[in-house]
């Protein structure tokens, strides 16, 4: 019974930790850009476009369709981005738990 508790204790400390760094990825912001880095935006950790800039000659000397497709290819670099380093934050936070323990509570 004891045991079960302790193990309780470490859920604690980890849904503790999950709020912390959740807090941290709401401020965290990441770029991406278009290949050419015509096109570069921002986004929050709850994957909000917060900032975009467009290189004026390329707006001037380039079709729609193309400026649409850099504008794409930008914002999902940087959504690509912000989740790699979600991800990495996630794992910190897990290397070195028990998790065998939460596996066995959840039982």
């Amino acid at each position: 019974m004891l045991k079960g508790l302790g193990d309780l204790g470490q859920i604690m400390k980890m849904q503790k930790e999950m709020k912390n760094i959740q807090k941290r990825l709401k401020k965290t912001k990441m770029e991406g850009q278009s290949p050419n880095g015509e096109v570069k935006v921002t986004v929050n950790g709850e994957y909000e476009l917060t900032g975009i800039s467009i290189d004026e000659n390329f707006v001037k000397n380039t079709e729609i369709k193309k400026i649409e497709k850099a504008v794409s290819v930008a914002v999902n670099d940087a959504v690509t981005n912000i989740k790699q380093h979600s991800a990495q934050e996630m794992s910190s936070m897990t290397q070195g738990m028990d998790l065998g323990a939460l596996g066995n509570m959840l039982k």
